[in-house]
């Protein structure tokens, strides 16, 4: 937690916002309200009731937005994870055209064949170990 006497300093960098205090909080209400943007855009914009098309405009605008270097962001708080995968979810009823309060969006996230977000950031994360043991990718590019 921010103490009251001195303000969280963040900086962003390569699209990625670091906190003075490595909370990823900053950054994922960055992304996620860029993702819901997209996501509004493309329902404005998008009249079809193709599913296909709607998927495919999400994995094109909005999901690149909320995967973009999550080996670095990775959240490990339950909160976060959940505000990630609202964005998913809220793409869901969208694909499927079922805004119904009392629709189950896991059962349209199973039709779908989705994986949930925090699925693919673990694959994600496994495939970069892969390549650092394997010397297949930079090291030490920042210096501190």
């Amino acid at each position: 937690m921010t103490p009251p006497s001195e303000p969280q300093k963040t900086q962003n960098i390569s699209g990625v916002t670091y906190s003075s205090y490595l909370n990823w909080s900053s950054h994922i209400n960055a992304i996620t309200n860029k993702a819901k943007n997209s996501l509004r855009f493309i329902r404005r914009n998008v009249k079809t009731q193709n599913k296909q098309l709607k998927e495919a405009a999400y994995r094109t605008y909005v999901h690149p937005q909320v995967e973009y270097c999550s080996t670095i962001w990775y959240p490990w708080q339950k909160h976060l994870t959940h505000r990630i995968e609202m964005v998913q979810r809220s793409v869901a009823r969208f694909v499927q055209n079922d805004y119904h309060y009392s629709s189950s969006v896991t059962n349209m996230l199973r039709e779908l064949k989705w994986s949930t977000l925090e699925q693919h950031r673990n694959q994600a994360s496994l495939a970069m170990l892969h390549k650092k043991h394997y010397r297949q990718v930079l090291q030490n590019i920042l210096v501190y």
